[in-house]
């Protein structure tokens, strides 16, 4: 029998490579079995992964709060020093030259209770 739509509840999203490879790596080895949909596109095109919505962690339903508790447990801090310095100096110089490169996408979103049930925050 061919798994439906309804099936699956959405645990979360990753918006980079590194973000979508921990979260699956996580939640495989907690033996939740996840769907990244959009993983292709963000793979191939990884420009347009915000436009697109990021990648969609899928799981079973009956595993979903489970996975969103994993991975609301993650932490993806990074630490950026004095990187915004060379990027903004990267900016100028991509600015001044005409060439217009976005900055590669990245983060991990984990699907909060109010919306995960539906209900509106504070009822």
């Amino acid at each position: 029998m061919k798994p439906h739509r309804s099936d699956f509840a959405t645990a979360g999203w990753a918006y980079g490579p590194a973000e979508v490879a921990s979260a699956l790596s996580i939640l495989q080895a907690a033996g939740i079995g996840v769907l990244p949909h959009g993983y292709h596109h963000a793979s191939t095109v990884w420009h347009y992964v915000t436009a697109l919505g990021g990648v969609e962690l899928r799981v079973p339903a009956s595993q979903a709060e489970a996975a969103r508790e994993i991975l609301s447990a993650m932490p993806f801090t990074r630490t950026r020093g004095k990187a915004w310095l060379g990027f903004a100096s990267a900016c100028l110089l991509l600015m001044w030259a005409g060439v217009a490169v976005p900055p590669p996408p990245g983060g991990l979103y984990a699907v909060r209770p109010a919306v995960a049930t539906g209900k509106k925050p504070g009822r």
